[in-house]
């Protein structure tokens, strides 16, 4: 039985949603539900709620995340903080997930903060963060390609990108790593975990970097491990991308650490 995510509580769930017993979901109705961490938007309130370290669901979570690190572009790699992200009901509304192949799937971005740096525990909240931006309004396409790294080439077209693997998000997250406050030589960085409604994938040979929408009868992208080359370079590990902001919505937020890497 899956039970609510509060801390203190042990009631079974009443929505998968949001992942918490009918007290709590009439508490986030009303706009008195206790967070770890509350960022809001111009319109609602995120709540982050940190699972407990000792807990069932934290362990699940953090074996997932550190067998999907298949990529050896790290060293000394360790889970500080996992979040469970509860969106406003205005989101749920407008980027309600369509059923058809439901993944669960990584997405690596930049951050100008980061909640496990900050002592308060607090966010930026400001528009040039990607990462509090995720999580004030989730995934939105208009964003696409709006990196502090100036990178502009988007192999599979103009969608959001997810990989299977969490090693390939660790790159697209390297310009929000900041020193972990807690432990001298130690970095830290921010991942999403997301849910992404795939459907039908369109299975490209070739870049397609133009790309706004797959194909007819196709609703997002697969990029296949030895496909796709560019400048002599094919993809070595997975990535999809889709091009509806309903087709995915971060679920948990993960802290994590490492003393040295590549990427």
């Amino acid at each position: 039985m899956a039970q609510c995510c509060l801390i203190t509580c042990n009631n079974k769930i009443e929505c998968e949603d949001f992942n918490l017993c009918v007290i709590h979901l009439k508490e986030l109705s009303s706009g008195n539900l206790s967070s770890t961490i509350q960022i809001k938007s111009s319109e609602d309130t995120t709540h982050l709620i940190e699972i407990p370290r000792k807990s069932t669901e934290f362990s699940d979570i953090e074996n997932k995340f550190l067998g999907d690190w298949v990529k050896p572009n790290t060293q000394g790699l360790r889970v500080e903080a996992i979040f469970s992200i509860i969106l406003p009901k205005s989101i749920f509304k407008s980027q309600g997930l369509k059923e058809g192949d439901e993944r669960i799937l990584y997405h690596g971005t930049d951050h100008n903060c980061a909640v496990i740096y900050d002592a308060l525990r607090e966010l930026c909240k400001s528009s040039n963060c990607a990462g509090c931006g995720i999580l004030m309004n989730s995934f939105k396409l208009d964003k696409v390609g709006i990196n502090k790294q100036g990178r502009s080439f988007q192999r599979l077209g103009q969608g959001i990108y997810f990989t299977p693997y969490s090693s390939k998000a660790h790159f697209y997250g390297h310009g929000g790593a900041k020193p972990l406050p807690t432990e001298a030589g130690r970095t830290c960085r921010m991942m999403f975990m997301t849910k992404v409604v795939l459907g039908n994938t369109w299975q490209p040979d070739r870049v397609s970097q133009n790309c706004r929408s797959p194909p007819a009868g196709h609703d997002s992208t697969w990029g296949r491990v030895g496909k796709c080359p560019h400048g002599g370079a094919v993809l070595n590990y997975e990535e999809y991308a889709v091009y509806r902001n309903d087709a995915c919505l971060p679920s948990k937020y993960i802290a994590y650490s490492y003393t040295s890497t590549n990427e």
